[in-house]
């Protein structure tokens, strides 16, 4: 059988499994662009289910422990919004409702028994990334080799959210190779961004990000995000900061390295944010792919936001201690070496995984192949390449410390907030930058993705400078500045990164809520700053 048969074959079994209750006529909604209401609006949602889909996961781990709601509810609530979900931008690649479903009967037993809650997620629905094994269920990771390829063991992340008490009962799509900032593969599709289905719903977790539950899908579909210290603990994608924290404390940190030799067994640190005002730092752009127009006004918005709250006597922060802040190098000589070491094996594995279907790549890995030379290095180029890494490493960790030069209070800044990526959205199949997350990824740099909900993309003012002359050292300065179109963006959700150094996962945290709480106070921004 063909590749394209064994996909066409998957995708109909999937929706196929949808129950019937659920079913929408998908095809009046072909001309719509933002579908991102229609789980509400269509009509087979009640109103309370809306609600129960509208909780954090905190929220629903204290109401199912008190009664309030029981676990069999609040997964057929969230099971009802993912399938109409699916339905309108392609997000799952499973569905196993039956096997959640007795789950969480189980778990509603043992609390009406009078027994604990099994751990801090009691309950709680989770639609699992498709690159997780997950014992008796195919995990694809986006190959169509991968199609019946059934797991016999769960993976850390699955064991832990497990022993936490956490229902699974669908999985979302990824793209193939895992290694793409747009969610497709010639097995399961395109998912598409609920807010505008003409752009990319951003990846490698696109699924879970446009299925309204996820450095790149949150940038692109209005999502928190916290990506951790290396050895820390897996990645959590967020409906609010505090909630990492509230989980983290609550015992996750503790689960997770029974289970994952190679999770250090540090505990979550209960932090003070410190004493005074905070520093933060401001990097509009990293020297080799200017922003778009709307990433540069949401930072100038935060920016002036931090200034302002500086007259509050309240506040955290202080107009004197928002400050400029360089990369200390080449950003895009460091976007080479990070590849580099992505593709140290010229991408063998992934292309070994197509042969036997004759499926070929997407265009997104085609072109990282191309544009970063990815090529088989030897054992010296390995060790010189990372000796470059620790060069990079040493500047940057100097350049951070130097800040305190500049402070009023003669401590460097505490966190660094830059943007997430160049744009606030993209065409489908356009050539991504990954610099801005990677960076940080490279460095070793725990950070965070916070969506600024009051601010809207104005196509009056958002307007491309004329001006500038992209750079030609690298080819996506002027691919970005040609691609921009303001209308096309005019309902995308916009966000900014907040980094912070190796290690203090925690109090990047607490300064993300801080900032957070900040934003929401300001007001909706309407005019150029």
């Amino acid at each position: 059988m063909s590749w394209e048969a064994l996909s066409k074959q998957a995708q109909a079994d999937l929706l196929n499994s949808i129950p019937a209750k659920w079913r929408i006529d998908a095809e009046a909604f072909t001309a719509v662009t933002d579908v991102s209401q229609i789980p509400k609006t269509c009509g087979i949602l009640s109103s309370r289910q809306i609600q129960i889909t509208e909780l954090t996961a905190t929220e629903l781990a204290k109401h199912i422990a008190s009664r309030q709601l029981r676990a069999v509810e609040v997964l057929d609530a969230f099971a009802a919004r993912a399938a109409i979900s699916h339905q309108l931008v392609n997000c799952l690649t499973s569905w196993f409702l039956e096997e959640g479903m007795r789950q969480a009967q189980r778990l509603d037993k043992i609390l009406d028994a009078g027994g604990k809650p099994l751990g801090p997620l009691h309950g709680v629905p989770v639609a699992l990334k498709d690159s997780y094994s997950m014992k008796g269920h195919p995990t694809t990771r986006g190959y169509v080799v991968n199609k019946d390829d059934v797991q016999h063991h769960d993976d850390t992340i699955v064991a832990t959210l497990r022993a936490a008490g956490a229902v699974f009962f669908c999985r979302t799509t990824m793209p193939q190779t895992g290694m793409a900032l747009e969610t497709v593969s010639n097995l399961w599709g395109r998912t598409l961004n609920p807010f505008y289905t003409k752009l990319v719903a951003g990846g490698s977790s696109g699924g879970d990000g446009a299925g309204g539950h996820e450095r790149l899908s949150n940038c692109t579909v209005d999502r928190y995000r916290w990506f951790h210290s290396c050895s820390c603990c897996f990645q959590w994608s967020l409906c609010h900061p505090a909630h990492l924290a509230s989980n983290s404390q609550s015992g996750m940190g503790r689960i997770e390295d029974r289970y994952d030799v190679c999770s250090v067994p540090i505990p979550w640190r209960d932090v003070s944010l410190p004493k005074g005002k905070l520093v933060v730092g401001i990097m509009n752009w990293d020297g080799a792919v200017m922003p778009q127009p709307p990433v540069l006004r949401v930072m100038a918005h935060t920016r002036q936001a931090l200034q302002k709250a500086g007259f509050e006597q309240d506040t955290l922060f202080n107009s004197n201690t928002v400050i400029e802040f360089q990369p200390p190098f080449d950003c895009w000589e460091l976007a080479k070496c990070t590849f580099d070491i992505y593709f140290q094996e010229a991408g063998e594995e992934t292309l070994a995984k197509l042969k036997p279907t004759g499926e070929p790549l997407i265009p997104a890995f085609a072109n990282l192949l191309k544009v970063y030379n990815a090529r088989h290095l030897t054992a010296l180029k390995l060790y010189h390449l990372n000796m470059r890494m620790r060069g990079f490493k040493e500047q940057f960790a100097d350049a951070w410390m130097q800040t305190n030069r500049i402070t009023s209070s003669g401590r460097p800044m505490d966190a660094l907030i830059c943007p997430a990526a160049p744009s606030a959205g993209a065409p489908h199949d356009f050539n991504a930058y990954w610099g801005y997350t990677s960076m940080f990824n490279f460095l070793d740099y725990p950070s965070t993705i916070l969506p600024v909900k009051k601010f809207k993309i104005d196509p009056r003012i958002d307007r491309l400078d004329a001006t500038y002359q992209p750079l030609t050292s690298n080819p996506y300065d002027k691919a970005y500045h040609a691609m921009y179109n303001a209308e096309l963006f005019a309902n995308q959700p916009s966000s900014i990164q907040i980094v912070g150094r190796p290690f203090d996962d925690e109090e990047i945290i607490e300064v993300t809520s801080e900032i957070d709480n900040l934003l929401k106070t300001t007001g909706e921004v309407k005019s150029n700053l």
